[in-house]
């Protein structure tokens, strides 16, 4: 199914709300990217067809952060929105029940990470040898981060998740 990350973002906002946690504009546009990198690594697909930029506070999804930005640091409160040109109404986008696949993969992004601030998920995109830094230059705008750099990463990263809840031998 095609998504946008309207979608996924949706996706993370309503899980925080159901557990009674606040995201704010940083925090969702990393988990977005990082849900982004566990699809590509364990499935091969792009979870969304936006390229990820690496700006100086790490990968960013330029639509998200337009649609957010108003927010600031504040936590967010809406939703994120589309507009439908067939039918010229707005709707609110959401990765459907019957989507077990996705559904699955976002819930392990949310499962791993809703514990850590935006902050810290930042300081994770600015590790060494992250796809980010291997593409973020200061002195340009809107560099994109490939999918051949992101897929490798979160595979290693995935591995590690699995490694430290395998039992010891």
């Amino acid at each position: 199914m095609a998504y946008t990350p309207q979608h996924i973002a949706n996706y993370f906002l309503e899980r925080a709300k159901s557990e009674g946690r606040e995201i704010g504009q940083l925090k969702l546009l990393k988990l977005v990217y990082i849900a982004y990198g566990w699809m590509l690594a364990l499935t091969g697909d792009r979870l969304f067809n936006e390229p990820i930029q690496a700006w100086q506070h790490g990968p960013v999804i330029r639509s998200l952060y337009d649609e957010f930005k108003h927010f600031g640091k504040s936590p967010i409160t809406d939703r994120a929105m589309e507009f439908d040109l067939d039918s010229m109404e707005q709707f609110e986008p959401h990765v459907p029940a019957e989507d077990s696949q996705t559904r699955m993969i976002l819930d392990k992004v949310w499962a791993a990470y809703k514990r850590f601030s935006g902050w810290q998920l930042r300081e994770k995109t600015h590790e060494e040898n992250t796809p980010w830094s291997q593409v973020y230059d200061a002195s340009k705008r809107d560099q994109v981060i490939p999918d051949d750099l992101i897929k490798p990463h979160f595979l290693g990263k995935i591995r590690q998740i699995l490694d430290a809840a395998a039992p010891a031998a």
